[in-house]
């Protein structure tokens, strides 16, 4: 007997989010939105709140410690009772997008082994096009953007705290706001591609020439004013196709690879 029922009004299955299967296959199926992104970089913000008690990594355009030690009243328990709610906090999250099958934590994996992947091969790529096209030396890029780091003798603790801020801190600030909310403003006002490049061209110069300003701001040289501005496009071209806890961790794992490498 044939069913009266209408294949046509079947539920389709959902197509799985990135982060609902902690596979690489899932995991590379779309960008990273937004939510998932926030609970993929959480850790580096408790790793980076709770390291700058231990060292010397307070990140340049870190504007969220300092409300927070303002909130705090400046009291180091009140410190930690605020850190320890957030991480109760992000469990009770998890645990519950884990029961509504809207997050696995194995997604950590691929979100890692990703962005290790461009953390490795990124200088590597900025170095070709800047000896290919802009005819510098390759070696005044690398040993002129990391010889302060040599000289200060960085532990292992700075290492790790300063990565996970500048990951977190710099992303935020020259990615998320510099390139998408940028551009989302410019959209307004010109083409939407043209809008996009604008805000890239814009946020990628910013974040090389923040390395130059305030007090402990390197003296400005060409090499390395280049090779952080096309740092700055390669992690803006990863948030754009990949999502911001990519860019994250690519930029975090770029800079504890660089600075222990060198450091050793």
């Amino acid at each position: 007997m044939a069913s009266d029922r209408d294949p046509a009004a079947a539920p389709r299955p959902k197509r799985a989010r990135p982060a609902t299967k902690g596979t690489l296959a899932n995991h590379l199926a779309g960008r990273v939105d937004p939510l998932t992104s926030a609970i993929l970089v959480f850790p580096l913000f408790i790793i980076y709140q709770l390291g700058i008690l231990l060292s010397r990594g307070l990140n340049g355009v870190d504007f969220v410690t300092a409300s927070l030690v303002q909130l705090c009243e400046r009291d180091l328990g009140n410190y930690l009772v605020i850190l320890s709610s957030m991480l109760i906090a992000y469990a009770a999250i998890l645990l519950l997008l884990r029961q509504r099958e809207s997050f696995d934590p194995k997604a950590f994996v691929p979100v890692l082994a990703e962005s290790t992947f461009y953390a490795l091969s990124m200088g590597s790529i900025i170095l070709f096009v800047m000896h290919r096209f802009v005819e510098l030396v390759p070696g005044l890029s690398t040993s002129s953007e990391l010889s302060a780091a040599l000289a200060t003798g960085l532990s292992f603790v700075d290492v790790v705290v300063i990565s996970a801020g500048a990951g977190l801190h710099e992303e935020l600030i020259f990615r998320l706001i510099g390139v998408g909310g940028l551009s989302w403003l410019l959209a307004g006002a010109m083409p939407e591609k043209q809008a996009w490049v604008t805000a890239l061209v814009i946020s990628s110069l910013s974040f090389s020439l923040a390395h130059h300003l305030g007090p402990h701001g390197e003296a400005f040289a060409f090499a390395p004013f280049v090779y952080r501005s096309l740092a700055g496009v390669f992690f803006a071209l990863v948030y754009q196709v990949r999502g911001l806890a990519v860019a994250v961790w690519t930029h975090a794992l770029y800079d504890i690879y660089v600075l222990g490498y060198v450091g050793m």
